[in-house]
């Protein structure tokens, strides 16, 4: 693999600014200039009303300046210079001369960054690289209730940065000085990384998802959840004796895995102090998880922070083993304590992969959103091949969302939600109220048929009038031959000159004749087109007034349902997409349209793959 490295964004310019700290004017250095700046483009956002979000900003600001920060608060500083500033500066705010040479530079620029970056050399292909742009230092907003959130992200240096070459690829020239590390990693997809100091975090800069590599890895990951499919007896059978064994770590270990494929959750791994508060099937705590008869309550924070709030009824022998081995795991516990200590994701993966080999916690995941929505549409997406596009991408978000509700792909509505619904349904009344003028079509309908039936007539009588007159003017012509051509000179002369009347008379008869019968035809055929074409649109009319009304009252419906979930998770990470388009194929639904652009090229491999998805179902026994 030989590349570029990775592209950096530019210095902070500042602008020698200052403002009101506590009613006291600050001149203010580079760095906080650049730290509040931050702080003045967020203003009219809610991130700035969150305490948390506050505090946190704060915490950096004294890390840094103590003396100068400690004991204000948000409130003490006067932003207003700097927010004005950065309303001025908005793209969208600028006169539109000056949008327009700043919109060409910064493409040029983006060009001629992705010229140098955006490309690797792997395995003699040209390839490109994702994200190959280092994120710029800012305001961390972290997703969910991020502890971290509102902390200063800082800059990263080139030192701090390592690079993935193979052995005898030229170094790229380090702009801050040298890198952190060359490494030879054949085995690794990514082109550079860097530790993230504020979450103590590994970041990546990775080939694209359209390189080679990335596409085999891609369909590896599906074709893995339909080899846990073919095996899932074996599998569940294995958790099931695991559940029930007298080794109590076998039971914590079996239990978890019992969770995970059972309620779909996330392995979870215990997170350090700085890290959100979330926590997975391995790490979850006496406070998360209510017994009861008939059910288990969960209620947790899950990854992202977003709440995984579900109940499982006690349906059978195996659900209720699980109930009884909780109970037993938080005897004698304190609300905060864990329910299997010393269970981690690697235990987890190895008493999987003990069962079929290369499963782990993952993969349970992407097994059940792509069986969720395969579920889905053959039971619910039954559709023939005359239903609208409307109906069958409605029938294909449906399967979606119903991945994401097995996975727990919750979003935080906007806070324009119900004003943008409430928009959508007065769209959807105003369409309603739109009916097309059918009373006008009607009566094009009964002109354009009496303009054929008057026409249809002509015709008819033209055909019975015009052949008899031809016909006479035949009669004389042969009757002047059949006389023949008298001896005498004189008279012979007068005789040619009349036969050739005659003929020229005959000819010209039939030529009328001929003339007249394909223009007819022609008006008769031209008003018979009209008719169908005002029969068309009358059906057009309705029929497209149906599909506009239908469409917008499924998407409609569409946006009411998904309210709390994010369908794109569910579709870009865990839903095979053969399956989308194995039953595209059965229903003529062109697959496609449910991916974006840069969705479409992930899977590119799907359309050079001709392998179906349904037939890798394998044994689908319930839990």
């Amino acid at each position: 693999m030989q590349h570029n490295g990775v592209a950096f964004p530019p210095e902070y310019e500042p602008r020698g600014l200052a403002l009101k700290i506590k009613n006291q004017l600050v001149r203010l250095e580079p760095l906080q200039e650049e730290m509040l700046m931050a702080w003045a483009k967020k203003i009219g956002t809610p991130y700035v009303d969150d305490p948390v979000f506050q505090e946190n900003f704060l915490s950096s600001l004294r890390e840094k300046w103590n003396d100068l920060f400690d004991g204000v608060t948000i409130g003490d500083i006067d932003f207003s210079e700097l927010f004005e500033l950065a309303q001025r500066e908005k793209l969208a705010n600028l006169p539109e001369e000056e949008r327009k040479r700043v919109s060409a530079e910064r493409k040029a620029l983006r060009e001629e960054l992705k010229a140098k970056f955006g490309h690797a050399r792997v395995d003699d292909h040209q390839v490109e690289i994702g994200a190959y742009l280092i994120e710029p230092p800012g305001i961390f907003m972290g997703r969910g209730a991020h502890p971290l959130r509102g902390r200063w992200k800082p800059r990263v240096y080139s030192y701090e940065v390592t690079l993935n070459l193979d052995e005898d690829a030229p170094i790229p020239p380090a702009p801050h000085g040298n890198w952190a590390d060359i490494v030879h990693e054949h085995d690794s997809l990514w082109v550079a990384r860097w530790l993230e100091t504020l979450t103590d975090k590994i970041k990546y800069v990775w080939l694209a998802e359209t390189s080679h590599l990335r596409q085999e890895r891609e369909r590896a990951k599906y074709d893995k959840a339909w080899t846990l499919a073919e095996n899932l007896r074996e599998v569940r059978n294995a958790i099931r004796r695991g559940m029930r064994d007298r080794d109590e770590k076998k039971r914590r270990v079996a239990t978890v895995a019992y969770l995970i494929d059972r309620m779909a959750m996330r392995v979870g791994d215990e997170k350090d102090e700085d890290e959100a508060d979330t926590v997975g099937a391995c790490t979850l705590r006496v406070e998360h998880v209510n017994v009861g008869d008939e059910k288990i309550d969960f209620d947790f924070l899950g990854k992202d922070s977003v709440r995984w709030e579900k109940s499982l009824l006690l349906q059978d022998e195996n659900d209720r083993a699980l109930a009884e081995n909780l109970k037993e795991f938080e005897q004698g516990k304190n609300p905060n304590e864990q329910l299997f200590p010393e269970i981690n994701s690697a235990r987890v993966n190895d008493f999987l992969k003990s069962v079929m080999p290369g499963l782990s916690a993952k993969v349970f995941r992407t097994y059940h959103a792509t069986t969720t929505v395969q579920e889905y549409l053959q039971s619910n997406g039954k559709l023939k091949k005359d239903a609208t596009d409307a109906q069958k991408e409605y029938a294909a978000k449906m399967a979606n969302l119903q991945a994401a509700i097995k996975c727990n792909h919750k979003r935080t509505p906007p806070k324009t939600w119900a004003e943008s619904v409430e928009k959508r349904a007065e769209g959807v009344k105003k369409l309603r109220a739109s009916k097309p003028d059918l009373q006008k079509l009607d009566e094009a309908i009964r002109a354009r048929q009496a303009a054929l039936d008057k026409l249809v007539a002509a015709q008819k009588e033209f055909d019975a009038k015009a052949p008899e007159q031809w016909r006479k003017k035949l009669a004389a012509q042969v009757a002047l031959e059949n006389q023949g051509a008298p001896s005498d000179e004189a008279k012979l002369k007068a005789y040619t000159k009349k036969l050739k009347v005659a003929q020229k008379a005959t000819r010209d008869a039939e030529k009328t004749f001929k003339q007249k019968t394909k223009r007819y035809k022609e008006r008769v055929a031209a008003a018979q087109k009209a008719l169908k074409q005002a029969r068309e649109a009358r059906e057009r009319g309705e029929s497209n007034y149906k599909e506009r009304v239908e469409r917008a009252e499924l998407q409609l419906d569409l946006v009411r349902q998904t309210k709390d979930y994010a369908l794109n998770t569910s579709l870009k990470n865990y839903i095979d997409p053969r399956v989308y388009k194995d039953w595209g194929d059965k229903v003529d639904f062109d697959w496609k349209k449910l991916y974006t652009g840069s969705l479409q090229k992930k899977f590119t491999w799907v359309m050079q793959d001709d392998g179906d998805a349904s037939n890798g179902t394998g044994d689908e026994e319930e839990v």
